[in-house]
């Protein structure tokens, strides 16, 4: 009995552990199934990251369910939910949401540590002034970091969000 004993128990720490090595594939699996959903959803220009955390200049952590950046062919818009903004005049609103019919996309290349990065050019802000926004799809997630960069390359705010491929 005590023999079978010793023998059972190393026989079922072997079998939890084959079933947990199962589940964590599965997991990778379907983080790399959104990955490439979003990595082609980039490379095609037609997504949309919602973004759901900004940062302001000085590092202030924002939550939000308003904002995104959308890409469709060269149709750049570009939105941020009202509460980030003091109260303006009506003329000043536009700089909540904007939009570019001539924005473009272009592939960086991929960091060492498998992230992808893309950078978006387009005019936005109420002056319409050249900005850019620097994407880093991290690896295998559809998880993105977003660096806003004004026209004399400054950082103007970063954000993370999810992007998801628009539908057709």
């Amino acid at each position: 009995m005590r023999i079978s004993t010793f023998l059972l128990l190393p026989l079922a720490a072997l079998l939890s552990g084959c079933a947990s090595q199962r589940q964590a594939t599965a997991a990778a699996d379907s983080g790399n199934s959104a990955h490439q959903t979003a990595l082609a959803a980039l490379e095609s220009q037609r997504f949309v990251i919602n973004i759901d955390e900004v940062y302001t200049r000085k590092g202030k952590r924002l939550d939000t369910h308003q904002s995104y950046v959308s890409m469709q062919g060269s149709q750049l818009e570009v939105s941020f939910a009202p509460d980030f903004f003091s109260p303006r005049t009506s003329q000043q609103m536009d700089q909540l949401r904007t939009s570019d019919e001539q924005g473009r996309l272009e592939k960086i290349g991929t960091k060492r540590n498998g992230d992808i990065q893309f950078r978006i050019h387009g005019r936005w802000g109420w002056q319409q002034r050249r900005r850019s926004c620097l994407v880093t799809l991290f690896h295998d997630s559809d998880r993105a970091f977003l660096e806003f960069r004004s026209e004399r390359d400054v950082a103007e705010g970063t954000a993370k969000g999810t992007v998801r491929p628009l539908d057709r």
